[in-house]
């Protein structure tokens, strides 16, 4: 049975292809790329030949193509997926088609490499462990406000795309929910222009952030942090809560609970100007 492979190619460096990689791209005939001329750019830079070859596109909007696709695999005939730069399966449409040839019983093979997740992390300087990945930010202001306020709650390094021309103001809403937060950004990795900032979030104005090629951005909440912020978290919404109800005793007594660390019960009473029975 033929199979499906995925080709990781350079994120920038054209050096970076890996030894596996380049013989596939010789030898193989049958490739899908996202953009069919940078493909074929890259090929004239290894010096090979793309007369012989079969190559299509496909992207996020080929979702027509995938049956199509897998039946020519079922049929024998081998084909091989890259992405523009790095890993297909990547923040890159690979992930319906790999789904669609498993569940046919298609093999599946890929030929690694560089990553920008990988290299940004080893740059950034921040802790490798936990680390969460989340592929590219939301592009309005209240979903990367859920997005930071979700990692808060979760120890750990958070990685994430971010376009160029929305950077500064990611930073700024990030400064102002987290401000103590340990920020790195990265772009143009593997490039002659290559640049890694690390700041904490507060002071992101004293960096030059320009717009220019694809970030990474990765932020730090160390275990204690992500507790605290959790319980701040919580307590901000009980708070509206009862702004929002009107200033019921249970809510109340939960909250000065939580807050005092005394029981809810014992609180409940004083409020009440009960008495426990039991005393």
């Amino acid at each position: 049975m033929s199979e499906l492979t995925l080709l990781t190619l350079p994120i920038g460096n054209p050096q970076d292809i890996t030894l596996r990689a380049l013989e596939a791209l010789k030898t193989e005939s049958f490739f899908l790329a996202e953009d069919t001329r940078e493909f074929v750019k890259l090929m004239r830079v290894y010096g090979i030949d793309t007369k012989s070859k079969e190559i299509d596109s496909f992207h996020d909007h080929s979702s027509d193509k995938i049956a199509p696709l897998i039946q020519k695999i079922l049929d024998g005939r081998p084909l091989v997926l890259v992405s523009d730069a790095g890993s297909p399966i990547i923040s890159d449409p690979a992930y319906p088609l790999v789904k669609a040839a498993l569940e046919k019983g298609i093999k599946l093979r890929t030929f690694p490499g560089v990553t920008s997740l990988v290299t940004a992390l080893e740059l950034s300087g921040l802790p490798p462990h936990p680390l969460h990945f989340f592929g590219f930010l939301s592009r309005d202001d209240s979903g990367k406000k859920q997005s930071f306020e979700f990692c808060s709650r979760l120890p750990g390094t958070h990685v994430f795309f971010e376009s160029p021309h929305r950077m500064e103001k990611t930073l700024a809403l990030l400064a102002e929910q987290f401000p103590e937060t340990q920020v790195a950004t990265a772009r143009e990795l593997t490039k002659t222009f290559e640049t890694v900032n690390r700041f904490r979030a507060k002071d992101w104005k004293n960096e030059d952030i320009r717009a220019q090629g694809e970030f990474v951005l990765l932020l730090n909440f160390a275990e204690e942090e992500a507790q605290e912020d959790s319980e701040k978290l919580r307590l901000k919404e009980m708070a509206l809560e009862l702004i929002e109800h009107g200033l019921n005793q249970k809510k109340l007594s939960k909250l000065l609970a939580d807050l005092t660390g005394l029981p809810g019960k014992d609180v409940y009473n004083k409020l009440t100007l009960k008495k426990d029975p039991k005393a």
